[in-house]
């Protein structure tokens, strides 16, 4: 003979109907303060300690016991784990703002050793460039463009202006130097530059310019001055090729002697010296 059996119960009122094993809690029988292990007897003197009664102190420890963790999980239990979540996120925050800030100050040292951060590397900049305004340095990538383009075409003017400048005062120093020698004014007035101080140099030319005078004296009559002469013809000859081909006065006077009238002029010159 084959027997289902639908319930298995030792009591009158089983708690679970549905148990297919033997129980032997009673639905409505209430756990004992003498059926408790002296752990949780311990852990229910906190809960009283803490303002709980001691039905409610025992039903938490008999929570903890069969559903810790569970869904059903006591109010204590549950203010608890929720503290211990919010101490965690309180100790993350604490680290992310560490991080954060460590990471600000080595952006800031970075910066002031001239290196940027990118893609979590660092990257030497480029030194600056800097131009003059007003007679203060200023870092070129600060001017706007239309003020940068009219601001270097101002100091290319004024480079223009320094360079004429100091064109007229070699001029002035070559005709006061060297008032004698041949060539132009500019052109002496470079040659002096050229030497610098060698004191040595400069008084060859000083002693060759002197020496040119004093020949011109002793003739009496200075060629240089008598528009008929060989040595004007040839001087002026070579003095427009010098401003027409734009070269100095040497160079021209170099290259219009070289044949034609040029050649005869110079041989003429000789003679007139």
């Amino acid at each position: 003979m084959n027997i289902r059996l639908d319930e298995v119960s030792a009591v009158d009122a089983p708690a679970n109907k549905s148990a297919k094993i033997v129980l032997y809690k009673r639905d409505g029988d209430s756990m004992n303060e003498d059926d408790m292990s002296d752990a949780m007897k311990a852990k229910m003197k906190e809960y009283m300690d803490k303002g709980y009664s001691k039905e409610d102190a025992m039903k938490m420890c008999m929570g903890e016991k069969t559903q810790k963790g569970g869904p059903n999980m006591d109010p204590q239990e549950l203010a608890e784990k929720l503290e211990a979540l919010e101490g965690q996120v309180a100790d993350l925050t604490k680290r992310a703002e560490a991080a954060e800030a460590a990471k600000a100050e080595l952006e800031k040292a970075a910066d002031e050793a001239g290196f940027d951060i990118e893609e979590g590397k660092l990257a030497k900049r480029a030194d600056p460039e800097f131009i003059e305004v007003g007679g203060e340095k200023v870092e070129k990538s600060a001017v706007p463009a239309a003020v940068l383009k009219a601001l270097e075409a101002q100091a290319e003017e004024v480079a223009k202006m320094k360079a004429k400048e100091a064109e007229v005062e070699l001029a002035k120093r070559g005709a006061e130097t060297l008032p004698h020698l041949a060539g132009t004014d500019l052109a002496k007035g470079k040659l002096l530059e050229a030497i610098g101080g060698d004191e040595e140099v400069l008084k060859s030319l000083k002693a060759a310019d002197a020496a040119i005078a004093k020949a011109m004296e002793e003739i009496g009559n200075n060629p240089m001055d008598d528009e008929a002469s060989a040595t004007y013809r040839l001087n002026k000859m070579a003095g427009e090729y010098a401003e027409a081909h734009k070269v100095p006065f040497e160079s021209a006077y170099a290259e219009v002697t070289k044949s034609g009238e040029g050649r005869e002029l110079m041989l003429a010159a000789r003679a007139e010296g």
